[in-house]
């Protein structure tokens, strides 16, 4: 059996736009307009030296593109709510579902991921939506002086999505990536096989352990957000059992990759799945 690069990228591209695994209703989240899949969202905040800095209270949360409120994925401010000015008029104190906390001491680099689902757990139609921060180090609510504000969007829908804004004065390092489930299209388990990827998030080095219960043809490879192939892991048969390819972050020449989000291919007898794996530093 032999591959291409034209094939892969065919094929990659394929994959997100026939969504259909992973238990959900093809026919029915197709004619809704529904992509499953999830968002992860990293920021780090930089003080603003205001009143009481370090100390801040913070959330993030989801709106649509008509400035909607959406759902709440972390709200740190256990007794002082009500000077995250521009969360509470969006969500009406909403924290369904998100993570909260107190008041936080320091600035951090925060991350939260989103299911695609609303507060009340109903998965949303697919389209633009806006990923809200917002942090204060003052009594916002009575002085008027809101704290700094970041809004980031995004397209839910059955490509991949993969945003590295510029660095703002008191927001740094953000990352948005929201990846449909269409990526696992076929499940390996028809063709006898079973994938783990770990560690993951990695450092130096990640582990690709492929388990097949009979003789396999199977091809890995690992791809950059745009599907094209960058580095091959194998393309061999072998017999049945257990196998480990250890993957350093570099290409097929050699060169270092940049950390971010990347995808290992896997394909073994004519099935086809795609995990999403992170390089980070």
């Amino acid at each position: 059996m032999t591959y291409n690069s034209s094939f892969l990228r065919l094929n990659f591209l394929f994959l997100f736009v026939a969504i259909s695994a992973f238990g959900y209703s093809q026919n029915t989240d197709n004619q809704l307009g529904i992509t499953p899949g999830a968002l992860t969202f990293t920021v780090k905040t930089i003080t603003n030296n205001s009143t009481y800095s370090p100390k801040n209270v913070f959330a993030i949360w989801i709106k649509d593109a008509q400035g909607n409120f959406v759902v709440s994925r972390k709200v740190m401010a256990n007794n002082r709510k009500q000077h995250l000015v521009k969360w509470n008029a969006s969500s009406a104190g909403n924290s369904v579902s998100a993570i909260t906390g107190s008041t936080l001491t320091s600035h951090q680099t925060h991350t939260v991921t989103w299911d695609g689902k609303n507060a009340s757990g109903v998965e949303v139609a697919d389209g633009i939506y806006q990923i809200w921060v917002e942090y204060t180090s003052t009594n916002s609510n009575t002085n008027g002086n809101l704290g700094p504000f970041l809004t980031v969007e995004f397209d839910k829908g059955p490509a991949i999505q993969h945003i590295t804004p510029v660095n703002a004065t008191y927001y740094q390092n953000i990352v948005a990536d929201w990846v449909p489930l269409g990526v696992g299209i076929n499940d390996l388990s028809k063709a006898g096989a079973r994938v783990k990827i770990f560690p993951n998030p990695f450092n130096s080095e990640t582990n690709v352990e492929l388990s097949c219960d009979k003789p396999s043809q199977a091809y890995i490879s690992v791809l950059d957000p745009s599907g094209k192939k960058v580095a091959t892991l194998l393309n061999d048969s072998f017999s049945a059992g257990i196998r480990n390819y250890k993957w350093d972050g570099t290409t097929d020449n050699g060169h270092k990759l940049e950390n971010g989000l990347y995808f290992v291919q896997i394909q073994i007898n004519g099935f086809t799945e795609i995990q999403k794996i992170i390089k980070n530093k």
